[in-house]
């Protein structure tokens, strides 16, 4: 009884699994259009909304969880070296986890390295290509390059998903004034 039981619920996982990943995409594209015409004061709540989607795990591997848990308490903490090396670990068992490239890359930034940092970018657009933080970490990272263009191009990116995000604004301004020679 018990065996059968376990393949019940083992059946049930698999079988809801597709489910529960449908019903993730299917609030992500509810927030996504609801932050393009949101009322700014409003903005800041569909933003958390959407983090909180991308920061719970919802794939297999249990120790998932605790990596990320460690990296983060180690980015807090100026502990680089430990953050990275917790969120490697998340992306060696599960590189499907959006959020696992986006946290190393990260720390990736804050440690200087900022082509790995690009390249980890890389891979969580990959995954989810509105994800407006890592665009915002990208016009960090060309900022840091010299790449005023390519800079530029990540902000406008960032407010075609996100119209009301004030620190993408502000960026996007004083690169365009820099651009143009002007002051900032």
């Amino acid at each position: 009884m018990r065996r059968i039981l376990a393949l019940l619920l083992m059946l049930l996982f698999v079988l809801a699994g597709p489910a529960m990943a449908q019903d993730r995409a299917a609030q992500l594209d509810a927030l996504f259009d609801k932050l393009k015409t949101v009322a700014p004061e409003d903005e800041p709540a569909l933003q958390t909304q959407i983090w909180q989607i991308w920061f719970t795990y919802d794939g297999k591997d249990a120790d998932v969880p605790g990596l990320m848990e460690r990296g983060n308490t180690a980015m807090a903490t100026d502990d680089y070296p430990v953050a990275e090396a917790a969120f490697t670990a998340v992306i060696e068992r599960d590189p499907a986890y959006a959020e696992g490239w986006n946290r190393r890359a990260t720390v990736r930034y804050l440690r200087g390295n900022i082509q790995g940092s690009i390249a980890d970018i890389d891979q969580v657009l990959a995954r989810e290509p509105r994800h407006f933080g890592a665009l915002s970490g990208l016009g960090l990272c060309r900022i840091k390059l010299g790449d005023t263009k390519g800079a530029i191009e990540a902000y406008q990116r960032v407010l075609a998903i996100d119209p009301q995000m004030a620190t993408a604004r502000s960026q996007l301004e004083q690169l365009k004034k820099l651009q143009a020679g002007d002051p900032i």
